[in-house]
């Protein structure tokens, strides 16, 4: 293989309802385990990539016997010969969101020789934020020994010509699946790009790659502690070239239908007057206002960010201070609908605004990665599905 970002042999179940097979990424809802037991209510008996995953809504309680489950599935799975086989391929996607908007991918795997997470680096392939050490070992242990991966991995590129995505027309590529997305998930369609088509893909992959060479290539928008999870395994395995790619979906920054929605962040059983304390303490006056919910009432914060900051690293670096010394969790909220409905009197919510697309990757190039859960790539419910996998092992 050459290049970056390379085909792979995907599998897609068969003669099954996809609506109950594809289910979200594992890092959503982990604050609401009611949405698992909607899922799970949904899906029943019927087969699911639910079965082959296991939300962070739960992970607290993940235990061997829980991971083995999963593998269980995937091989119960592989011997009913519910897949059909996509060789040394690409697939295209189109992902209807509920507002409306079509967010356009290319499913491929990214060379992990490549990649790396820890900040400051100049790898061709970065994460976007601080990578969290202490969340990759239990993705390891999902992950090691699998029979089959299942990603929800978004990869950025930065292409601004729109060719490499935008410049696919789907009408000359088979179709493979057309289906709605459970829990207000929206629509997804996928198209196999192989032949003729797929030469032309990987000529605009080259071509970007190459305009970019020295720089910041391809930024890991969601899923970066699975990619991490995948990296580590491979070094440890001696690089075993069979573990040397891992599956990701790569979006274009420059869609028009792409947004950076902030993950806002809420603390828990803390003494919420104590902090609301060491919070006005910090205040800048004229600085960056953010609205701030705490003890049923919403007022504002007014932060001393500086033109090399940014509103989110200061009021992190505030919370990891303050909580350093002082009980209280934080947890990361996807949406503002939902930070507000788990704001209650003795909880502290904070809205984030929205980082800007125009700078993402020259951001990334001059001060490393973003702080850790700074953005998410739509609301909690465009997140990706789990659809397509891979096998990890010759079976």
């Amino acid at each position: 293989m050459t290049g970056l970002f390379v085909p792979g042999t995907f599998l897609i179940p068969e003669h099954c309802d996809l609506s109950k097979w594809s289910v979200i990424a594992c890092d959503q809802y982990t604050s609401e385990p009611e949405y698992w037991q909607k899922a799970e209510a949904l899906v029943g008996s019927a087969p699911s990539s639910l079965r082959c995953i296991l939300p962070e809504a739960y992970l607290s309680e993940t235990d061997l016997s829980l991971i083995e489950e999963t593998h269980s599935a995937m091989l119960k799975y592989l011997n009913e010969n519910l897949f059909r086989e996509y060789p040394d391929s690409y697939i295209y996607i189109e992902r209807s969101l509920q507002d409306g908007r079509v967010r356009r991918g290319i499913l491929g795997c990214i060379d992990l020789e490549a990649y790396e997470y820890t900040d400051n680096t100049e790898a061709a392939v970065r994460a976007t934020e601080k990578t969290v050490p202490e969340r990759i070992p239990p993705r390891m242990a999902v992950r090691k020994d699998a029979p089959l991966e299942f990603s929800h991995v978004l990869l950025l590129c930065d292409d601004e010509k729109k060719q490499i995505i935008e410049g696919r027309d789907p009408s000359s590529m088979p179709l493979l699946y057309d289906f709605d997305l459970m829990l207000n998930g929206g629509h997804i369609r996928g198209w196999l790009v192989s032949g003729s088509e797929k030469e032309k893909l990987e000529a605009e992959l080259r071509r970007y790659e190459t305009e970019k060479a020295g720089r910041l290539i391809y930024a890991v928008g969601d899923g970066n502690h699975s990619l991490a999870s995948a990296k580590v395994l491979y070094e440890e395995s001696g690089r075993d070239p069979a573990l040397r790619y891992a599956c990701t979906e790569l979006n274009n920054i420059r869609d028009d239908s792409y947004t950076f929605e902030p993950i806002h962040r809420i603390v828990q059983n803390a003494d919420t007057d104590d902090l609301t304390a060491f919070l006005r303490s910090h205040e800048q006056k004229g600085g960056t206002e953010i609205p701030f919910l705490c003890g049923g009432r919403e007022t504002t914060l007014s932060l001393p960010v500086s033109k090399d900051s940014y509103t989110l690293k200061v009021l992190q670096d505030l919370l990891d201070q303050y909580l350093e010394d002082n009980p209280g969790e934080i947890d990361y909220i996807h949406g503002e609908e939902h930070l507000r409905s788990l704001c209650g009197k003795n909880t502290a919510g904070f809205v984030l605004p929205p980082l800007s697309a125009d700078s993402f990757f020259a951001n990334i190039e001059k001060n490393g990665a973003y702080c850790r859960k700074a953005f998410s790539i739509g609301e909690a419910d465009d997140k990706r599905f789990y659809l397509e996998c891979r096998k990890l092992k010759n079976l």
